[in-house]
C-alpha cells in the first residue's frame, strides 16, 4: 500500500525535513528526511525548504517504497538517508 504525500516541511532546526504522508488505511505516517539526504539529492548541496520542495516527489517516492518494504528505523518510522538518495540516483542517472 503506497503512501500518498500530504505535505512536507523543514524542521525548525533547519537540519532535516518531515513529510506527512497518508496511508491507505490507518492514518498518517511521518517520514524523516535527513540533512544528508537533502544535501546529496543535487548539486550544489543545499539543506533548505527550496531543495525539499524541488525534490519532494522523489523523497515521497523513496518513502513509499521503504514503507512498502517495511524498511523502518528501530522506532518504526520511515527515514530517508543519504544512502537512500544514492540508491535512487543509481537507478535514475538522468534525473538528478
Amino acid at each position: 500500500m503506497p503512501l500518498k504525500l500530504i505535505s512536507g516541511m523543514m524542521r525548525a532546526s533547519g537540519d532535516e525535513a518531515l513529510l506527512i504522508m497518508e496511508r491507505d488505511v490507518g492514518g498518517d505516517e511521518i517520514v524523516l528526511v535527513t540533512k544528508e539526504a537533502l544535501l546529496d539529492i543535487a548539486d550544489p548541496p543545499l539543506c533548505n525548504e527550496c531543495r525539499l520542495q524541488e525534490y519532494i516527489t522523489v523523497f515521497s517516492d523513496i518513502a513509499s517504497k521503504k514503507f512498502d518494504c517495511e524498511e523502518r528505523t528501530p522506532d518504526r518510522r520511515v527515514a530517508i538517508s543519504g544512502t537512500d538518495v544514492s540508491d535512487w540516483k543509481a537507478h535514475h542517472p538522468d534525473a538528478a
